[in-house]
This record gives structure tokens, sequence and C-alpha cells, in this order.
């Protein structure tokens, strides 16, 4: 890859060495970069010589070091104006405009750059990103299997130093009569029931609350608790512990509301 990169930051963010660090990995992956520090020649007008750099034919593109001091940064606004001129009069849609964000949202970022590709630097994936970019080339990413369940576990919850629980909602659409099933020797849950989601606590238990023994799961037996009403991406399902939790739990429905699990719920992994 020979055409370097352009990339626009705030000084303040090399304050600590950050934007070194960030030249320092692109150059180890094959992509060469440019920036005012070794591209301009001191003692001459500084725009007119950016201006030069940004409309040569031999940059591959054009990147913009986000974050919260170049987004306050007067010159950077002015280098974001001089690359959008070159992108529409030059090269049109072709000439890659890359938004690099590091501790801001994608709701921060200029208008005229949400539109454009956005690599967000806690990405693992976020140098092949770029260079997919600047070679227009198409990605090649598998994407990670993920489980039907979002799970937490939340200690110290709702600020209580002795209190553990587990929370679960589906990703998408409503499972009622929701059951949780763990063994029958060990921590027992002190409360269950329903509320908002990540971590907010649990509502008023509904009067269709269940609990029960239930016919062991790889050869243990087991005890549930759960309830009637419905646990949803916004409203998750709650068990709260005393400092400990089961070493296994299982997470399923029943057919009614006060119906024992159907067997095959989902095994939560160690809750540990």
């Amino acid at each position: 890859m020979n055409a370097p990169l352009w990339i626009t930051y705030a000084w303040s963010d090399n304050a600590l060495g950050d934007f070194d660090y960030l030249i320092q990995d692109l150059s180890r992956a094959g992509i060469s970069a440019k920036y005012d520090k070794i591209s301009i020649i001191p003692g001459r007008k500084l725009w007119a010589q950016i201006a030069d750099r940004i409309f040569s034919d031999s940059l591959a593109g054009w990147a913009y070091l986000i974050t919260p001091n170049s987004l306050a940064s007067t010159a950077c606004q002015e280098e974001l104006a001089y690359a959008l001129q070159r992108a529409l009069e030059s090269r049109g849609d072709e000439f890659p405009l890359i938004g690099l964000l590091h501790g801001v949202s994608i709701s921060d970022v200029p208008l005229a750059l949400r539109v454009r590709l956005c690599v967000n630097l806690a990405n693992p994936d976020w140098i092949e990103e770029i260079r997919e970019a600047i070679t227009g080339s198409v990605p090649r990413r598998s994407v990670p299997e993920q489980k039907p369940l979002i799970i937490k576990i939340h200690r110290q919850y709702l600020g209580q130093s002795d209190k553990v629980a587990v929370e679960i909602c589906p990703r998408f659409g409503e499972l009622r009569y929701w059951r949780l099933a763990f063994p029958s020797s060990g921590p027992q849950p002190v409360a269950w029931g329903t509320g908002p989601a990540n971590g907010r606590g649990i509502g008023a238990i509904k009067t269709e609350v269940k609990k029960g023994e239930f016919p062991d799961i790889e050869g243990i037996p087991m005890k549930f608790v759960g309830a009637g009403n419905p646990v949803t991406p916004s409203t998750s399902a709650y068990a709260v512990f005393d400092r400990e939790l089961p070493q296994k739990c299982f997470f399923g429905v029943a057919k009614k509301p006060y119906g024992n699990m159907v067997t095959g719920g989902v095994y939560l992994g160690s809750a540990e």
C-alpha cells in the first residue's frame, strides 16, 4: 500500500502519546500515514500547506480522529471542510473519508462524516476496517455466534453488599411463563420477579408466581422459581441470592402460568 492516509487530529490528543501510538499501529499493519507535524514546513502559511496535502492526488484517503478534543478544535473543523471539498470536487464518493472514534459516540460525529465510514478504535478489527476502506476491498469478517438470551450477573445488587442477582432477557420477542431452575442443595433465591432491563431492579412481583421441585437435570435434583408475566428485551427476569449464586442455572418456559418448566431449558453456564 503505497499512497498514505492523511489524518487530522487535535494536538492535545497526543499529550500522552496516544496519536503516536495510533500511527505506530497503522505502520506495523503496512498503512502509512501523513499528518501536519511531519508534512508541514515550519515558517510558511499553515493552511495553504495543509490544503496542498489534502488535495494531493497521492493520498489513499483522509481520516479524522474524532475525540472530545478534536470536536472542540476549530483547526480540526477547518481540515474537515478541506477534505469534504476535495471529496466532492475531485473524486466524488470514491475518495475515502473515515471517522476514527475514540471516546465519543456516533451521535457526536459531525453529520458530514456520519454518512461515511466510522471506525470505533475500541473494535479489535479497526485496522482491517481502515485497510478495507482505502483499498476498496470487501470485508471478510465472520460474525461471532450470539446466544438468544442476554445474561448478566449483578453483584452488590441495587447497592446491597450481601446480594447478587442473575438477570435474563431475550434479544428479541417475548418469553411468557419463565422459569429459573437451580440445584436443590446450595444457594436458594430470596426474591425473584421481573423489572426493567440492565440491572434496574425487580418491580412488583405478580400474583402468578411459581416455585417448586423439578426432575433432575444432568443428574442433579433441581428447584425452580418463575412467574407468568413476560420477559422482553426491555423487561428482564431477575433472581436474587444471598452472597452466592448456584453453581448451575437453567432458564426456560412453561406452557401455562402455573406449569413446570418445559424440559430443555437453556443452561446459563456456571453462575460464578
